[in-house]
């Protein structure tokens, strides 16, 4: 580059090569499958964080190699920085170089250079309608290749076969290593241990899992690194990090989303739960059955079911650690219908009411029906039905049909 010219941002390489290679913009927006008029604002320089999905799709069309566009749009950096320890860690934002260097350890000691560890409690946030549509189309596909669409509970050894992934058994150190460890860094040794959930190295397709999760949890951790692997973006910019490579943290976090939302498609074979579910009314009952039948747990199971279904429902979620410690926050999750009619979510009007559902939930209260208005101004009643768990607190929401109410309200006269 002569003089002192800046390097060209994302858009304006895209522009050079296409121009350089003689390629129309139609043409290259034709074959990476993308919107004529989006490409030509991403090479102007107006839109400056394409998703790596449409990165993936556009490195064929310039033919220039995915992992190279990641780095020119600032998704995969090199060194490690206080935020690329974050995106390193299983430990959360608030970790320490000490803690960063016992994960890094227990990797060497696991031969997993490379490798990708889960964060699956912390990474909430919604994805868009979009995006989980295209993550259900990859899953779909995977479970029609595996036969897994023939029964429930989803098989995951055959899903595992069809994605040529290995499970290669638990997390394990043996004494020896164990001991060398604790010399090195003493009782942080079992702290990280016990939060390390997942493992899965894209040069050698194994997975590995930690053995002292739950079974439903494990069935989930491995579903998350199947997701991993199904997305084509996922796999191919796993497969080339290294040491001084590291994804940026906002790309790692939305990754640990996308695989988390595949997880939740594989167990619940996309939408065959929420079809099942509104067979009938929806009630904590039901939730349970379907929780047993698709061996999914329950708080997956009822956001899943809320998130997706025709009914008018919401619920809320409160996690805590054990039976007797507090409760977080309850998290609010709403069909959509539901969403439409009270804006519980946009407005944020019934988070009293639904912190005193929880406390009355934990209590172990009888909840009764709720006699509103929605937005419009018409009368709904919303029956109020409670579950706690030794790890969460629910509490579901369901409008009850017209005929319901009239004939509830009859029943108090």
């Amino acid at each position: 580059m002569a003089g002192n010219e800046e390097p060209l941002e994302l858009g304006g390489r895209l522009r050079q090569i296409r121009e350089d290679k003689g390629l129309k913009l139609r043409a290259v927006a034709n074959t990476a499958k993308v919107n004529h008029g989006y490409l030509s604002q991403l090479e102007r320089g107006e839109v400056t964080a394409p998703a790596p999905a449409i990165l993936q799709r556009l490195a064929p069309a310039y033919g220039v190699p995915f992992p190279l566009l990641m780095e020119w749009a600032g998704y995969i950096e090199s060194g490690l920085s206080a935020n690329q320890k974050r995106a390193l860690s299983v430990l959360g934002a608030d970790v320490s170089d000490r803690e960063l260097e016992l994960v890094q350890a227990f990797l060497d000691t696991l031969r997993k250079q490379g490798a990708t560890l889960p964060q699956l409690a912390r990474l909430d946030a919604d994805l868009p309608e979009e995006e989980v549509a295209r993550i259900r189309g990859y899953v779909l596909a995977l479970l029609r290749r595996a036969d897994a669409l023939e029964s429930v509970p989803t098989r995951l050894d055959q899903v595992l076969d069809v994605a040529r992934l290995v499970s290669s058994g638990e997390i394990r150190l043996d004494p020896e290593e164990k001991h060398k460890l604790r010399k090195r860094f003493g009782d942080l040794v079992d702290h990280v241990w016990t939060r390390l959930q997942g493992v899965i190295h894209f040069g050698s397709r194994e997975v590995w899992i930690n053995p002292d999760m739950y079974p439903l949890r494990q069935r989930f951790v491995l579903g998350h690194e199947v997701g991993h692997y199904v997305l084509p973006e996922h796999r191919e910019t796993f497969a080339y990090l290294d040491d001084e490579k590291r994804l940026s943290p906002q790309v790692y976090d939305l990754f640990e989303r996308q695989a988390n939302q595949a997880a939740i498609e594989i167990l619940a074979q996309g939408d065959r739960l929420r079809r099942e579910a509104d067979d009938s009314p929806l009630t904590m009952d039901l939730v349970g059955d379907l929780a047993e039948r698709f061996v999914i747990s329950m708080q997956a199971t009822a956001r899943r079911i809320v998130e997706e279904t025709k009914q008018d429902c919401a619920l809320a979620i409160a996690f805590r650690k054990s039976p007797l410690a507090p409760v977080t926050p309850a998290h609010l999750y709403c069909s959509r219908s539901f969403e439409q009619r009270f804006r519980w979510k946009a407005t944020g009007s019934a988070r009293q009411l639904i912190a005193h559902s929880v406390a009355a939930a934990r209590r172990k209260d009888v909840l009764e029906p709720l006699v509103t208005t929605d937005v419009g101004g018409r009368a709904a009643t919303i029956e109020v039905d409670p579950l706690a768990t030794p790890r969460a607190v629910l509490v579901l929401f369901r409008v009850l049909p017209a005929r319901s109410r009239l004939a509830r309200l009859a029943a108090i006269r």
